[in-house]
């Protein structure tokens, strides 16, 4: 029934039952009693003692009109570490990137995207986008700016991991430091969700959908940015797109040049516009027990229908021992 339920609420099919006005009188109370009953489902007692996880994911992302597949690493330590590190390598794409945080520090690393012909891709989703990068290229920020920049890192990372961990584990990353409401119920034709609301106030929201027989997490929405993609230079006139064509020849250093101020220029229009916000669903399936605990092996993200996203959980250790050099500043 849990995928019924999804594919349901993936399309909308669902009717979101208004609060008494004794469950509205005692949000709070009744959240917490709904979230006890799903950590209890997920691994109640051995849960509680969870300090640190690493997973490891193969990852399938739409990117405009092409696939990009990609591995990535997770590694949490709680309560004020948070690693994610991705590489691809797609016949189309290329990608190394690093980010989370230490505490207050920022981790980061390139996230630039190249194709094998010379040609660049970036990937951007709001406020507080980068330069372009073809070799190192784009003015150094001031210190100001990298402060700024080393913020919204830090927050966009907090945001992320949050919401994995709600859905996870019924709780977002300590760091973000939310309250939760209870919002009532969804239904659809093949059940009913449970449904709570965990915000803070650094604009952190996302509502968590429960399985009301199963007590394990269905899914979490949320509002951000729209995704935004600059390309350049990943296919040249007459040709026919082909993998080879574009693998035949190397731009030179003038060309790079060039793809980079046109990438720059792209960049600078994006900067100038407000991010147009959309609701994405986080959902998570194929529950198998790990030391204990359970956890969702399937996730996938999704938006107006469309699945932008999806993550094979490979390697999953709980409680490990993390390297503390994986968490520097700077990778």
């Amino acid at each position: 029934m849990r995928t019924s339920i999804l594919r349901a609420m993936s399309l909308g099919a669902v009717a979101v039952i208004a609060l008494s006005g004794n469950a509205a009188a005692q949000p709070d109370a009744k959240a917490a009693d709904v979230l006890a009953g799903t950590r209890k489902a997920i691994g109640g007692k051995k849960l509680d003692s969870l300090t640190s996880l690493s997973l490891q994911a193969a990852a399938q992302r739409n990117v405009g009109n092409f696939q990009m597949t990609s591995d990535l690493e997770l590694l949490v330590e709680l309560p004020d570490k948070y690693l994610r590190a991705e590489t691809s390598n797609s016949p189309m794409v290329s990608m190394a990137s690093t980010t989370g945080f230490n505490g207050e520090r920022a981790l980061k690393g390139s996230g630039a995207m190249g194709t094998p012909g010379g040609g660049m891709m970036i990937r951007m989703g709001g406020p507080g986008l980068g330069t372009a990068a073809f070799g190192g290229g784009g003015d150094k920020p001031t210190p100001e700016q990298q402060a700024q920049l080393d913020k919204q890192i830090i927050r966009s990372a907090r945001q992320e991991i949050g919401r994995l961990m709600l859905g996870w584990f019924a709780m977002a990353h300590p760091s973000l430091n939310v309250q939760y409401t209870y919002a009532g119920e969804a239904e659809s034709p093949d059940g009913r969700a449970l449904m709570v609301d965990a915000k803070n106030s650094d604009g952190f929201a996302a509502r968590l959908f429960i399985d009301e027989k199963t007590h394990l997490p269905l899914m979490v929405t949320y509002q951000g940015p729209q995704p935004r993609t600059v390309t350049v230079g990943t296919q040249r006139p007459g040709g026919d797109g082909s993998q080879t064509q574009a693998q035949s020849r190397q731009t030179s250093s003038e060309e790079q040049k060039k793809l980079e101020a046109e990438a720059n220029h792209q960049i600078d229009q994006l900067q100038k516009q407000a991010p147009v916000l959309v609701e994405y669903a986080i959902y998570f399936d194929d529950w198998r027990d790990e030391d204990g605990i359970k956890f969702p092996h399937v996730l996938r993200k999704a938006s107006a229908g469309t699945t932008t996203e999806e993550w094979t959980i490979g390697k999953l250790k709980v409680n490990p021992r993390i390297d503390p050099k994986k968490f520097e500043s700077e990778h």
